[in-house]
């Protein structure tokens, strides 16, 4: 996937920036580092993708992103519909050979090039501290967001406090949710605000070291009324659900949305379980944090792409699934993951992806 291209990785040294107390709001990419995405919503027989530098033609699944630059090799009998990168629709007719139909201006569905993974450490053992699940480095659009947290023990009362600017606000529930409340202060556009669930023991999510800013931000109204226009957009093209719920997603993901990208991609799950949807998911979860949630994924989308035989899926996941080993600080399945992954991209002749393994192997042996 394109995406791996340009895989960073924040060195240990970054951990004392997740404990330093400071919210900000999370940091959307700069436009030069986006490329515009056509996803695959349907298809029926066999088609396949070729990106420059390939020795061999990959098979496409239901979500596969292709950019300008990838052709495209439609089987006799086969049909497929390109939700193009601008919210047009593009169909790939039996027998099409040739590049990507879709324009390369003003694209809505971006993806920037690189993901960013924040070493986690100290952690403990599962269930040792009440982990903040939602909303984490994320934009939100909802006034009165769910936060969400992994349960302690049995029986037990969660203090949970929001705090940003000149808000503090705190309540109490035994649940391992709790929706913040219309009676609470209102949350300001643009605002970080972060969050702390403490459990009766006195354990907390703060205690979750991590070099990544867990903090949130309310969208302004203009803002969530142009997310709600384009998803209105998506509507109108009439797509089937799967494939409406996986353009959703990436529009929320677009827009730092990434709560909201994940709650999409999980209910997309239950329609589809296209590997290329289980890797996104993964990716989603490794860019706030969530190792083990993008482990889960990421290894669930590898077994679907050996399943069917795809190389080019089965070298990207491993590099996903191998970052989010490094990220829980298992260097030594890291190294695994992603020495199988430029194995791959080499035999598929993916040179950037096999250097840009490498390169990563190369700064963990120096860690």
């Amino acid at each position: 996937m394109r995406r791996l291209l340009g895989l960073l990785v924040l060195i240990s040294t970054l951990l004392a920036l997740g404990q330093c107390g400071e919210s900000r709001a999370p940091q959307t990419p700069s436009p030069a580092a986006e490329l515009g995405q056509n996803l695959l919503v349907w298809a029926t027989g066999d088609a396949a993708y070729k990106r420059p530098g390939w020795a061999e033609y990959s098979p496409v699944t239901f979500g596969t992103a292709l950019t300008r630059g990838d052709l495209l090799q439609v089987s006799a009998g086969a049909q497929g519909l390109l939700v193009c990168a601008d919210l047009s629709l593009a169909a790939l007719e039996s027998g099409y050979v040739g590049g990507v139909p879709c324009p390369d201006d003003s694209p809505i569905l971006t993806r920037g090039d690189s993901l960013v993974i924040a070493p986690q450490r100290g952690v403990g053992a599962a269930g040792s501290i009440p982990v903040l699940l939602q909303p984490r480095h994320t934009f939100v659009r909802d006034p009165h967001p769910l936060i969400r947290w992994t349960p302690t023990e049995p029986g037990t009362t969660y203090t949970v406090h929001v705090w940003g600017s000149d808000l503090d606000w705190q309540g109490q529930t035994v649940a391992t949710e709790l929706p913040y409340p219309g009676s609470a202060p209102s949350l300001q556009p643009g605002v970080p605000y972060r969050v702390a669930i403490t459990d009766d023991a006195g354990r907390s999510s703060g205690e979750e070291a991590t070099a990544l800013d867990l903090g949130f931000a309310l969208l302004s109204e203009e803002e969530a009324a142009a997310v709600d226009s384009l998803v209105t957009a998506v509507h109108a093209l009439q797509l089937e659900e799967k494939g409406a719920r996986l353009v959703e997603a990436e529009i929320y993901a677009g827009h730092m949305l990434r709560a909201d990208a994940i709650s999409a991609l999980t209910s997309l799950v239950g329609l589809d379980d296209s590997p290329a949807v289980l890797e996104r998911l993964g990716d989603h979860y490794a860019e706030i944090g969530l190792f083990g949630e993008a482990r889960q994924q990421y290894e669930a989308a590898l077994a679907g792409y050996t399943a069917l035989g795809i190389t080019a899926g089965r070298a990207s996941a491993l590099m996903g699934l191998g970052l989010a080993q490094r990220g829980d600080g298992e260097a030594d399945l890291a190294a695994e993951a992603l020495e199988q992954a430029g194995r791959l991209f080499a035999d598929l002749g993916d040179a950037a992806g096999a250097a840009q393994a490498q390169a990563i192997l190369d700064e963990m042996a120096d860690d």
